[in-house]
């Protein structure tokens, strides 16, 4: 078997490379670790770029006979502060005696066979896959501190995997204040960097700029990833969607991160990515070690859509739990919209008949269920059923529902209490707030503390007694408000290991729970996207990705989201019209093909739907079921941006067929007819359109594109299905 890593010792040469990528690291001098290259496969390297140092004013040069090596331009690959290196350090820390100054002077390595294991984190799976990690080793002496920096490639993948890792190997406890999951120095030359930013219900919203002199810095201090600022960068020249270089990161972690760019003025960038270092700190006792969570790096040479394709491979072979990379989802009809906090046995029996009827494979019954939860003031933490509204329990329904051949699922929000409640007068002391101000409630809600091993519990018990009782197979998990004062009552720790501490309870307990109901389906929620990162992803295979289900902003939220993330790790749904977000009135067919570009569902009243509508929503869930493995199996490209014109356009593809979605929005009537390329078939083969039966060679839909009639009428979609002769 090929090895992935080597390590050349006349060059002090580490490489680590596959079939798709290749990644350099020099040893200079024996002490320091340099960044030489990340990028396409190279089949050897003898330093063509390594530029040729000189001496330069004002630069600190450690080795007095060496003046032309100094730290304040080296490309180095975890750099540390108080070396003559200005710019962002990776790690800070500090001493007993105050001191901040590190020292890490290049130790040794291993290189293994498999991926690093983080025991209290979401990580990349091993899998039939062949892998190799690469650990370098890196040591203080005086603060007698060990830096390990992890590499892991596999042999399917042109993604990197990185974390670093502290050892304290001194007598004395220090303050570990930064320790970040990548860094790396690289040549500006003129990239542009592409990050996300949102808010409630505008989720995944594309920024594109060029890079200035200096820091730019985007990331969370929320206690969640955030629809804000998601953990995704990437830096291209002239990439477009399907071609040009694309080096893109991302975060394996659920909570405050931070993404770093700095242009200095030498024209090199530093790209950094990891736990957000503001007020942040984690006491690290003799002997102690703190990890970092994995970053993930990921090039191509196809463009956006290639580093898309990148991740979201990854993601379904080394990141989605096995159980589920490659099982149906169930098309459900959750009662939200239908309903809001208004639900009752009587309701739920009707919306399974009619859910019966109509095909559908689950019925979700969403907020509201139990006692005395009538808006979202109350009961948060009081999860008994409401026997008002359902005075036989919940178990009669599920069965129910099982007997029609049915699922059904349930909607909690675990991590939250509300005021007023049985489980607040119990336990006060679980709420998480500080010790002498009042707490601030968001959405009339607070937060569990979920440092403390008591609360953990107590969700894992309620759940799991919910699960088994009950029989669900779906849980909806939403998490509905960010952090304001990150503090337990009960813990010992400093208030600045909080919000990381939190984010392991929350591991902890969506572990136990989704390790012992394997089957049950779990979805991620946070008020839509709030929470949608590849952290959540490794436990729950699919993020409710907003609660807007408008047909025009649905487009910009899920194009943006699928820079990062697969098509099966979205849910998407057919709500009612005038939509409840914005009013708008948008024709079914495209409400329709938009949800079924994700895990699709409803969300709208089908017990009231006419003979018409009936039938036009069962046309719709028999399609989308012959439709579906394409749908969630295929390769999904981008070709027409919604955050550029007035299209959006992508499709669906396999070895076979090819499914095309065009949404034209705003009638233009100066637009006689709109044309889309196809750049991503095969040239040499032949496709017929199942419609017309047209037969069309692929280098002319790769290169003279498809002409679509332009009707008048705002919001509408043209479907176009092509098999491939």
């Amino acid at each position: 078997m090929t090895e992935l890593i080597q390590f050349d010792p006349k060059k002090q040469l580490f490489i680590l490379s596959n079939a798709a990528t290749t990644y350099l690291m020099e040893i200079v001098e024996e002490t320091y670790l340099l960044h030489r290259y990340w990028g396409k496969r190279l089949t050897d390297y003898h330093f063509s770029n390594r530029p040729p140092l000189k001496k330069r004013t004002f630069a600190a040069t450690p080795l007095i006979e060496k003046p032309e090596i100094s730290p304040e331009f080296l490309p180095f690959e975890f750099p540390f502060a108080h070396q003559g290196d200005y710019r962002n350090s990776a790690i800070s820390i500090q001493r007993e005696n105050s001191e901040t100054l590190t020292r890490f002077h290049y130790q040794h390595y291993e290189i293994k066979t498999g991926i690093h294991d983080l025991p209290n984190l979401p990580h990349a799976r091993a899998t039939d896959a062949f892998s190799q990690t690469l650990v370098i080793y890196l040591y203080d002496q005086i603060a007698e501190l060990e830096l390990a920096l992890f590499y892991t490639i596999f042999e399917d993948s042109p993604i990197i995997v990185r974390s670093s890792q502290l050892t304290n190997k001194s007598q004395q406890t220090i303050q570990l204040q930064k320790l970040l999951s990548a860094s790396l120095d690289i040549p500006y030359e003129q990239q542009l960097s592409t990050t996300f930013y949102g808010t409630h219900q505008k989720e995944f919203q594309l920024n594109r700029s060029p890079i200035q002199h200096g820091l730019y810095q985007i990331g969370s201090s929320r206690g969640a990833s955030s629809p804000q600022y998601p953990p995704y960068l990437a830096l291209s020249k002239d990439a477009t969607e399907h071609q040009g270089d694309v080096h893109a990161l991302s975060l394996i972690y659920s909570g405050n991160h931070e993404i770093t760019l700095e242009r200095d003025q030498y024209n090199q960038l530093r790209v950094q990515i990891g736990l957000n270092s503001q007020n942040f700190s984690w006491k690290l006792a003799p002997d102690e070690t703190f990890c970092s969570p994995q970053a993930l790096l990921s090039y191509s040479d196809q463009g956006f859509n290639g580093n898309s394709q990148n991740f979201h491979q990854f993601f379904t072979n080394h990141l989605i739990h096995p159980a589920w990379k490659q099982k149906t989802r169930p098309i459900l009809i959750n009662s939200w919209e239908m309903t809001y906090y208004d639900v009752n046995a009587l309701l739920l029996t009707r919306l399974i008949d009619a859910a019966d009827e109509l095909g559908f494979e689950t019925v979700v019954l969403d907020d509201g269920w139990y006692q005395n939860r009538n808006s979202s003031k109350t009961s948060l933490g009081d999860w008994t059923i409401d026997q008002e509204k359902f005075p036989d329990g919940l178990k009669p329904l599920v069965d129910y529902a099982k007997q029609r051949n049915i699922g059904f699922g349930i909607w909690f929000e675990p991590e939250m209490i509300s005021p007023n409640t049985q489980l607040i007068r119990e336990h006060p002391e679980w709420v998480m707030r500080s010790a002498e101000y009042e707490p601030i409630l968001g959405r009339s809600q607070y937060i569990l503390d979920l440092t403390n091993p008591e609360v953990q519990q107590f969700i894992i018990e309620t759940l799991a007694k919910t699960i088994t009782e009950l029989g669900v197979n779906y849980v909806k998990w939403d998490m509905n408000r960010h952090m304001t004062e990150p503090f337990s009552q009960s813990q010992t720790f400093a208030a600045s290991e909080y919000s990381h501490r939190y984010m392991l309870g929350l591991y902890q307990i969506i572990d136990t729970l989704t390790s012992t109901y394997p089957n049950v389906l779990f979805e991620n929620c946070s008020s839509g996207g709030g929470r949608l990162d590849p952290g959540m992803l490794y436990y729950f295979p699919q993020t409710w990705i907003s609660d807007n289900t408008d047909g025009l902003d649905r487009q910009q939220i899920q194009y943006g989201a699928s820079y990062l993330f697969p098509i099966s790790s979205m849910t998407g749904h057919v709500s009612d019209v005038p939509n409840h977000q914005t009013q708008r009135l948008i024709p079914f067919e495209t409400r329709a093909a938009l949800a079924s570009s994700t895990n699709m569902g409803y969300e709208m009243d089908i017990i009231q739907l006419s003979t018409e509508e009936k039938e036009q929503v069962k046309q719709h869930i028999q399609q989308y079921k012959e439709e579906r493995t394409l749908l969630m199996n295929g390769k999904f490209y981008r070709l027409d941006s919604p955050f550029d014109s007035n299209l959006c356009a992508w499709l669906f593809l396999n070895q076979e067929e090819v499914i095309l979605y065009v949404f034209r929005n705003i009638y233009q009537v100066f637009d006689l007819s709109l044309l889309i390329k196809l750049p991503v078939l095969e040239a040499t083969s032949y496709y017929q359109e199942a419609k017309t039966q047209q037969i069309y060679s692929g280098s002319e839909l790769i290169h003279c594109g498809l002409a679509l009639e332009n009707p008048k009428g705002d919001f509408l979609v043209h479907k176009i299905k092509l098999k491939k002769l």
